[in-house]
This record gives C-alpha cells, sequence and structure tokens, in this order.
C-alpha cells in the first residue's frame, strides 16, 4: 500500500456527517437561480425512480445556508446519538453492520482479522456497538487489525483511539483529512465524541489495504470533506461474488463553497463510472439512513431461499444512485451559484 506513515499531535475536530440541517434561505438569490435548481432535482428524481429515493436526501430544503448554527451543534448531535442501537447484522458473509440507528460502522472479516470502517463517535459506543456488536456475531473485537476512518468528523472517528489504545489496529485516513485533525482551528467541536486517533497510515486515491486474502481500494472521494474516503471491495453471499463500495460522507454542512460542491459532484461522477467498469453492485455508505441499512435488514432476515439479496441494487442501481446524488448536489450549488452548478454539466 502506497502509505505515509506518521505520528504526531492532533486536534479535536468535528462537523457532523450527513445530517438534515433545515437551516434558513442561503446565499444572495441574484447569484442562484431556482429554475436551475429544479432541473437540476428533477434529473436527479428520475435518476432515483422509485426505487432509490434514498438518494434525493440532499434535494430538500433547497437553498439552505450550509452551516450549523452557532450553539446548535451539541443538541443536535444528543438527539442524533440518542436514536439508539440498531442490532448488529451479517449483511454478507464477509461484512457485518455494528453501528447505530444513525452512524454506521462496517466490520470486513477477511482470512487474518477485521478491517474496520469507521469508529462511532466515542469509546462508549466502540464499546457498546462495535466490541458487544462483534461478540453477538461470533467475532473477536481483539481481530481488528485495521480501521480505515472515512473523514475527519468525530462521528467516524470518534471511537478510534479507544479501539487503537486497545487492541493496537493501525488506522488509516486520507492524508488530506489527518492534516484537517492537526488544524489549530476547527469549525466544529464537540464534547460527546472524542479525541481523535493518533496518526497513523496515510492514504490517496488508488491506494488499497490489504489483510488476509481480502484487499479494498481506497477511493478519494473529496466534497463532504477535502479528503473523505471510500472503499471498494468484494463481498461473498454464498457463492456469489459481488463488489461493493462505501460512500465516504454525503452531508453538505461545510459552508456555501462552490469548489467544495463541484468536488463532491465529481465524485459522484467519479465512483458512477467505477460501477460501470468495475461491476460495482453494492452500495453503502457510512450512515444507515443513506443507504437504507434497516429496511434492508430487516428484508435480509426475511429473505427466502432464491430471493435477492436486498443489498444488492445492480450496476444500473448504483450508477443511478450515484446521479442522483450528484443532480441533488448540483441543485444546491445552483440555489447560491447557478453558473458553477451548469459548468460542471
Amino acid at each position: 500500500m502506497a502509505a505515509r506513515m506518521a505520528r504526531g499531535t492532533t486536534a479535536f475536530v468535528g462537523a457532523v456527517g450527513a445530517i438534515s440541517l433545515g437551516l434558513v434561505a442561503g446565499a444572495s438569490a441574484a447569484e442562484g437561480n431556482a429554475e436551475v435548481s429544479a432541473r437540476h432535482v428533477a434529473a436527479a428524481q428520475e435518476a432515483a425512480g422509485d426505487d432509490l429515493t434514498l438518494a434525493l436526501g440532499n434535494c430538500k430544503d433547497i437553498g439552505k445556508t450550509f452551516v450549523i448554527p452557532e450553539g446548535k451543534l451539541h443538541g443536535m448531535l444528543e438527539k442524533l446519538t440518542t436514536l439508539g442501537p440498531r442490532p448488529p447484522v451479517t449483511v454478507f458473509d464477509n461484512l457485518h453492520f455494528v453501528g447505530t440507528k444513525w452512524v454506521s460502522a462496517w466490520a470486513i472479516e477477511t482470512s487474518d482479522g477485521i478491517i474496520l470502517f469507521d469508529a462511532l463517535n466515542n469509546a462508549k459506543e466502540a464499546k457498546d456497538y462495535i466490541e458487544a456488536g462483534l461478540e453477538e456475531l461470533g467475532l473477536d473485537p481483539a481481530d481488528i487489525k485495521k480501521i480505515i476512518v472515512a473523514h475527519a468528523h468525530g462521528d467516524h472517528y470518534g471511537g478510534a483511539k479507544y479501539l487503537q489504545d486497545t487492541y493496537g489496529p493501525e488506522v488509516i485516513m486520507s492524508a488530506l483529512d489527518w492534516a484537517e485533525l492537526e488544524k489549530p482551528e476547527l469549525q466544529y467541536a464537540d464534547e460527546l465524541w472524542d479525541a481523535p486517533p493518533e496518526r497513523d497510515v496515510a492514504v490517496d486515491d488508488g491506494d488499497t489495504v490489504t489483510l488476509g486474502d481480502t484487499t479494498a481500494q481506497i477511493v478519494l472521494m473529496p466534497g463532504h470533506t477535502v479528503g473523505t474516503i471510500g472503499i471498494v471491495f468484494d463481498v461473498m453471499d454464498g457463492d456469489e461474488a459481488h463488489k461493493a463500495v462505501i460512500w465516504g460522507g454525503n452531508g453538505l454542512n461545510f459552508g456555501p463553497d462552490a469548489g467544495r460542491f463541484l468536488d463532491m459532484m465529481h465524485s459522484a461522477d467519479k465512483v458512477r463510472e467505477m460501477a460501470a467498469e468495475e461491476g460495482i453492485d453494492v452500495f453503502l455508505s457510512n450512515h444507515p439512513g443513506t443507504d437504507g441499512t434497516d429496511e434492508k435488514a430487516e428484508r435480509l432476515a426475511n429473505r427466502k431461499e432464491g430471493d435477492p439479496h436486498p443489498f444488492v441494487i445492480g450496476t444500473d442501481g448504483v450508477e443511478r444512485f450515484m446521479t442522483a446524488l450528484r443532480e441533488c448536489v448540483a441543485a444546491q450549488l445552483a440555489s447560491f451559484d447557478a453558473e458553477a452548478a451548469d459548468s460542471a454539466d
């Protein structure tokens, strides 16, 4: 794996991932264009159809400010973190969900231990949901050898330091987002998030993370943060192999920064093209509300022999999901910079 190793002092950071904010009207209407926004919303709805409506989350509240109001973060986090647990579940033979109703943690089981994708908000959640969830599924938390953190927000790195100190796994994040954790001034912070893990392995687009018989490809997908990453990896359903992608961050809570919106649009385009080229047919997220973990897990529990796997949406489904996601971001961008939104078409 092409990676940079470093240890050092890290700072506390945060900005909530994938929160629907319901904020006040956005930037100057003179710069935005409601008709352009509406056109992109319509394109998103067409791509999503009736089966992928969860891809339309960012089409809500067109024209919001894209920031969390001062003093509101803690209350919002309290509400979200008290949504409670969702039962751990084996989704594929080698993939297990051990998160909560708000935020996901995915455990990839390999021949030489576990690759964990994201670590929830804090040590308590890591103990209550990751450790206990793995044990309930017959797995040993001591087998966690690598932790991939999607981005530098506390709801994803918060439990990593506890796991790092307890079991000694590598902690992997993009070089860009390790740097975000070291900034002296951070946009958001909250006591519900534990301090970040010690700086460890830094990765970039196209790097790979290998453990035992499993290799995950790192996909840099900036937008939600400057260094958000996701992974592409194989999952097994009995004798059937599928290819999954975990989308690393979908919230638009970084301010009315046209460049960041364009980054997220380009990231969605990249993943859509990868789906077509590599046959990616499973879409996952690090928030259950984005990929429908709850509903799909219930269908999985009631699956009869011969039924399709509810998490397999097909290559066309992944492509349409990414198109809908991209068009919603474009619709929001058009609310304050219509020219920039159309420039990316």
